[in-house]
């Protein structure tokens, strides 16, 4: 069998992460996994150059960092988690950076987190908390939207079915994986959704391409049948196939709207350049799009073998 054994509950200063924690406590029951819980602090004034008195700045590193235990551990104890739950103080500027130094003493299959609000062309620029946490986390990452709970049991699997990338494959099948880690108890339907081009304006920028009349049918065509292949490998039921037309982002956003899903399963595959950095990944803007919690999963997440 397949499990997570660990769950890392990042908190953040900024967010309100009432919900996060909830959704949080309820997979690592769900999941009978351990949780813990980080987060982090830090301010430039404590570097060197910033004051020139060496031990006022190790006070002040200090009272920051104590501080944020204090306030870390208060919102432990109002939303009643165990005594014995492990609280990592990161002394760093980000929550990837805080994820990255749990990582070295820690394993852990599943990262959770208030999502940030809705990010502007600015933000990816600067490379925003989440954008960094997407990227960069050795982890899975859900990010935990407005629900309180999730009470439509309705998990959606946003894949690329007709992708001939190795790493697309790869992230389709740990999709699919943490799909069925989630619906442990059969609780949930699971849901699958593939978006296809709209051909005119994929051949528009090409002048004088004629455009077959079955094109779009061809591909329309194309795309169900990979899907098919998808849902027989992974038992899943042909008539909860959802395969439209249109941009990525727009079709899995309307499709978890439709059905009201709770979580939206997604991969990430890393782009190099400035391209990746203005336009963002599908994965973002479906954070940004949806109300839904969005899980991102990377070609090296794979879920692991259950501890005997």
């Amino acid at each position: 069998m397949l499990a997570i054994n660990q769950i890392l509950l990042v908190l953040d200063k900024e967010l309100d992460n009432s919900t996060a924690i909830k959704r949080a406590m309820q997979l690592s029951h769900e999941q009978n996994a351990n949780l813990i819980v980080a987060t982090y602090v830090y301010n430039h004034a404590c570097e060197e150059g910033s004051l020139a008195d060496l031990d006022m700045r190790h006070e002040l590193q200090e009272l920051l960092l104590t501080q944020t235990q204090q306030w870390a551990t208060e919102l432990m104890h109002e939303f009643r988690l165990p005594e014995d739950t492990q609280l990592h103080v990161g002394w760093c500027g980000h929550a990837y950076q805080a994820v990255e130094q749990i990582s070295t003493t820690e394993v852990f299959e599943l990262v959770i987190k208030a999502a940030s609000k809705q990010h502007s062309i600015l933000d990816r620029v600067l490379q925003h908390q989440d954008w960094n946490l997407l990227r960069y986390c050795p982890a899975p990452v859900l990010l935990v939207k407005s629900r309180h709970a999730w009470d439509s049991k309705q998990i959606l699997a946003a894949v690329d079915a007709t992708s001939t990338d190795q790493s697309h494959k790869i992230v389709n099948e740990h999709i699919f994986e943490f799909a069925e880690m989630l619906n442990t108890n059969r609780d949930y339907d699971i849901h699958m959704v593939n978006s296809y081009p709209i051909m005119s304006l994929a051949l528009a920028t090409l002048p004088d391409t004629p455009i077959p009349e079955d094109l779009q049918q061809y591909v329309m065509e194309q795309h169900q049948t990979a899907c098919e292949g998808l849902a027989h490998q992974f038992n899943i039921d042909e008539e909860v196939i959802h395969v439209r037309e249109g941009d990525p982002e727009t079709v899995i956003s309307q499709v978890a709207s439709d059905l009201d899903a709770d979580v939206v399963l997604i991969g990430v595959v890393p782009q190099d350049g400035i391209g990746s950095v203005l336009l963002g990944s599908t994965v973002e803007h479906v954070v940004d799009l949806t109300e839904a919690d969005v899980l991102a999963i990377k070609p090296q997440d794979g879920v692991l073998p259950e501890v005997e």
